[in-house]
């Protein structure tokens, strides 16, 4: 059948816009614009759905374009030379390696919380979705996110330790600034917001990574017409992203953020920062051209901390053992501790790489993995901790780092013998490698257990005896690091999981006690 007008056009150049369309079919056919519209809506060329674009213009391609690589590509181009709000959103995905949880994405994306005229961050995503560009995803330990169409399972594994492990970073390096604008007086004591501390951050109509009140004259808005009325605080707001070096682009959704608060009688001034490991000198000078703060570790935080940061994340994304060696626990525990609660936050996140290497200590010949994504035989999934491989046994351990005097919250437990657990023994059960080995699902803590947990660890355990469940606490993985001889592990152990000054504390207080009670 020969090709029509439009079909020729979209075929040698590509999905486009109608109305660019349009105007290539008066160029070089020489039709008036009604006819060319017609054509268009004869022709067997598709019409995205979800998105909608200025003018009533559409975007136009082919189907046996529609997924392909220039089919994105195009649309990227048409969305961003648009200023379209879901291309900012589209490239906040592009820039974070494909996936982000969504209260993250929409921040990222620019999109306002509510705005007149404008489209919100919902929305945003909304159509991204109807246009089929992105899809929510459900990830082990992050919870739902947005990803890219094209992330696909075989991708979680590798997402989830480099999200994860920039999450952790990225929220240490917000206490940092949160530690930093309140000695400053830069902020609220009180009243500085972080993401994933509670509901999203906000000053303006926009959303941010971390917001608070500023009482600093040159940010305050107008006192209004009463007698003795106060005058309106302005705001601090800072967005952080700690991945490769900040492009231009990239910059793009932060710098509509910062103009969007601009111009409103009703909202007081914004000292508006961004924080990231490094910048293009394109995106440095867009930042500041547009009256932000362009910010680095190195600047705002020091170069000691610039390098700990830096290390926690290369640990955090580590699978080798050798990456979370007792020394470098102890080093990021001691460059980073000084951030106000900085070292619960390690304590937890970097329980599981002492584990691993006690585990190695433990166990004879045994071929360690940490964060191990597995499926269960109805696709169902779980992340193993420190996954153990030997001979004869494979464990499967599940790490609590907590306060040396804290107790694992029994919900917690709960969720690993319900939820976790039956996953983990499904995978072993239909694995030709782990089926004919002793199975072993242990929850290791460096604090202590309820006695209503232990209970309903011991009844599982009494359930079958194809299979161990067990724990581990305090006192006995010390027993164990001792009888192990590893000195290094033992010192790292001891200081930050054992013998932490709060537990010091508390013996204290109960010797004294005693004392009492004898006298």
């Amino acid at each position: 059948m020969k090709k029509g007008r439009v079909e020729a056009i979209l075929e040698h150049w590509g999905p486009c816009l109608s109305n660019v369309l349009a105007e290539e079919l008066v160029r070089r056919f020489g039709v008036s614009a009604a006819n060319a519209r017609q054509l268009i809506t004869r022709s067997t060329a598709k019409r995205l759905k979800g998105i909608s674009f200025p003018h009533r213009a559409s975007f136009v391609y082919l189907t046996s374009q529609y997924g392909s690589m220039i089919f994105f590509d195009r649309l990227v181009e048409v969305l961003k030379s648009t200023r379209h709000a879901c291309g900012y959103g589209l490239a906040a995905l592009q820039d974070r390696g494909g996936v982000l949880p969504i209260d993250h994405f929409k921040i990222a994306c620019g999109a306002p919380k509510v705005q007149a005229k404008q489209l919100n961050a919902e929305r945003v995503a909304e159509q991204l979705i109807a246009a089929n560009l992105i899809k929510r995803v459900d990830l082990v330990g992050v919870g739902e996110c947005l990803a890219l169409a094209s992330f696909t399972s075989e991708d979680e594994q590798f997402a989830l330790l480099d999200l994860n492990a920039r999450i952790k970073v990225e929220a240490m390096a917000l206490n940092a600034v949160r530690d930093w604008a309140r000695r400053l007086g830069i902020g609220s004591w009180n009243h500085v917001l972080v993401r994933d501390e509670g509901p999203i951050p906000t000053a303006g109509p926009n959303y941010w990574d971390l917001s608070a009140p500023s009482y600093l004259y040159p940010l305050l808005g107008s006192a209004g017409s009463g007698t003795g009325t106060k005058p309106t605080p302005g705001s601090f707001v800072c967005d952080v992203f700690l991945g490769e070096k900040l492009t231009a682009d990239a910059a793009k959704a932060f710098i509509k953020k910062c103009q969007n608060v601009r111009g409103f009688i009703k909202v007081a001034p914004v000292l508006q920062m961004f924080l990231a490991e490094s910048y293009e000198k394109e995106a440095v000078r867009e930042i500041r051209g547009n009256g932000a703060i362009a910010a680095t570790l190195d600047s705002l935080l020091g170069t000691d901390v610039a390098k700990a940061l830096h290390e926690l994340s290369s640990v955090l994304k580590a699978t080798a053992l050798t990456l979370g060696s007792p020394e470098k626990i102890d080093a990021l525990f001691n460059a980073l501790g000084k951030i106000e609660g900085a070292e619960g936050t390690l304590r937890g996140c970097l329980f599981e790489y002492l584990c691993a290497e006690l585990a190695n200590e433990s166990y004879r010949k045994p071929i360690i993995t940490i964060n191990k994504l597995v499926r269960g035989s109805d696709g169902a999934r779980a992340e193993i901790d420190v996954f153990v491989e030997s001979r004869t046994e494979v464990v499967f351990i599940e790490c609590k780092g907590h306060l040396p005097t804290g107790q694992v919250d029994d919900a917690e437990i709960e969720k690993w013998l319900n939820k976790r657990l039956p996953v983990l023994r499904d995978f072993a059960k239909h694995d030709d490698g782990y089926r004919q080995v002793k199975q072993t699902f242990e929850l290791w803590t460096n604090a202590s257990i309820s006695p209503v947990s232990k209970s309903l660890i011991e009844a599982e355990n009494a359930k079958t005896t194809r299979y161990s469940v067990a724990y581990r606490e305090g006192p006995e993985l010390l027993h164990m690091i001792k009888a192990s001889g590893n000195k290094s592990l033992a010192k790292t152990y001891q200081q930050h999981y054992s013998n932490h000054p709060l537990a010091v504390v508390a013996k204290l207080k109960v010797s004294r006690n005693t004392s009492d009670a004898i006298v």
